[in-house]
């Protein structure tokens, strides 16, 4: 499991690119288990910033090992680890005992405190699995398949076409009043250009907002297959102004300002109220 941790354009020049790696099988899993022996999967998590001169790994470790997991950056910006298994290594029939349950890791505390268990599935996700940020803030949970054809009975584990909706905890029941409302004729029609300013407009249910509350992100969503999300990064917006009108609230935000931050294409935009993430806005960027 890999990803690119989120880019802070509030950061201006100190921004950095972080990049961590986590679980993965020991040397010589697929060999093992051509024998039918299945090592424990690795712990260990890296985190680098290959681009910085001298740069060296730091690393944390999950409370238990996880191979052929999906790792997406949330909306919040922290991470959600799923999927996967702790014995064995990537490939059909390679791996055993399925994780089930899924971690919270929170790049921004302290290490030894990243990483928390959430509430767990009963339905093993191994090899083909799959997962994907939904535009309402939620994570769809599809796939595995470790058979060489569609099989429902008889193996380890089966086809499995069951497919679940996996509601994060910042869509807790008691935070529904917190959650802003993105006005969606407020977002712009014909997208954003670099460098540009994003206003949008919302609603929010709770106690007043103030812009010491408030947080943009935007997300490129990713193909995520065989353990690996191609495409994603979530990139936190600088907000440049804040304006309550009414039961409204008006937000402006600074769009990234080169293609080699959020290349062209279609991103989920969320505005988020003391970590409670909206549903999401497509916005386009483009030259």
């Amino acid at each position: 499991m890999s990803a690119l941790l989120p880019l802070d354009l509030r950061r201006g020049e100190r921004l950095s690119a972080e990049v961590i790696v986590c679980g993965g099988a020991p040397k010589e899993a697929f060999k093992l288990g051509e024998a039918n022996k299945f090592p424990h999967a690795l712990r260990d998590c890296g985190r680098i910033n290959p681009s910085k001169p001298g740069a060296r790994w730091a690393i944390d470790f999950m409370p238990v090992g996880r191979v052929m997991g999906d790792m997406l950056i949330l909306p919040t910006g922290d991470l959600l680890l799923l999927n996967g298994a702790a014995q064995g290594c990537s490939g059909w029939v390679f791996a055993r005992e399925p994780v089930l349950t899924p971690l919270l890791y929170s790049p921004r505390k302290r290490r030894g405190a990243r990483f928390r268990a959430l509430a767990a599935s009963n339905i093993p996700r191994m090899y083909h699995s799959s997962s994907a940020v939904l535009p309402d803030a939620t994570v769809l949970v599809a796939g595995g398949n470790t058979n060489s054809a569609y099989n429902f009975s008889g193996v380890d584990f089966p086809t499995e076409v069951r497919v679940e909706r996996y509601t994060p905890p910042y869509l807790a029941p008691e935070l529904v009043a917190t959650r802003p409302e993105i006005d969606l004729a407020s977002v712009p029609a014909n997208g954003v250009k670099y460098g540009d300013k994003l206003t949008l407009r919302f609603t929010s249910r709770g106690p007043a907002v103030t812009e010491a509350d408030m947080k943009v992100t935007m997300y490129a969503p990713p193909f995520t297959t065989h353990g690996f999300s191609q495409n994603q990064r979530l990139l936190v917006l600088q907000v440049t102004a804040f304006k309550p009108e009414g039961n409204k609230y008006k937000i402006t935000a600074q769009t990234p300002s080169k293609p080699t931050l959020a290349p062209p294409g279609y991103y989920l935009v969320f505005v988020l109220v003391k970590g409670v993430p909206s549903k999401a806005a497509w916005v386009k960027i483009h030259p």
